[in-house]
């Protein structure tokens, strides 16, 4: 290989490389809106218009045991991050009280939350306005 075809190939190598740097992480599983997905501890799902959410895992959970009858139902925080244009935001959600939550030109809705140590969240990303399922 000649030092000009050299340095081309390391040009263009380069290249690729910065361009890959600059543009937005999209890494996880593609998410359409008003369809429900699962998400675990440390998981990242890709969003529409080049944004993304990432599941942290739960702060706290002081749900009621199944098969136990309690007074309260407990409550669970599930924590997440969501990217957009270079910004993160903090998110969380509430079993107790699954509000949709506004992000961006959506509303995120937690569904539902496994049990255990590193529970499994579902989620419903839906477009501002739309929002209107239930917590399982």
């Amino acid at each position: 290989m000649s030092p000009l075809t050299k340095l081309f190939a390391s040009a263009t190598a380069l290249t690729a490389i910065l361009a890959g740097c600059s543009s937005p992480v999209r890494t996880g599983a593609p998410v359409s809106t008003s369809q429900p997905f699962t998400l675990e501890p440390g998981g990242r799902a890709a969003l529409p218009q080049q944004a993304s959410l990432r599941y942290v895992g739960v702060d706290s959970d002081s749900r009621c045991p199944p098969d136990v009858q309690c007074v309260w139902a407990g409550d669970a925080q599930v924590r997440l991050v969501f990217e957009q244009s270079g910004k993160q935001v903090q998110v969380v959600l509430h079993t107790a009280n699954p509000t949709p939550q506004p992000l961006g030109p959506w509303t995120l809705v937690l569904v539902g939350l496994e049990r255990g140590a590193a529970p499994t969240a579902t989620l419903r990303l839906d477009q501002a306005g739309a929002a209107t399922g239930q917590q399982r």
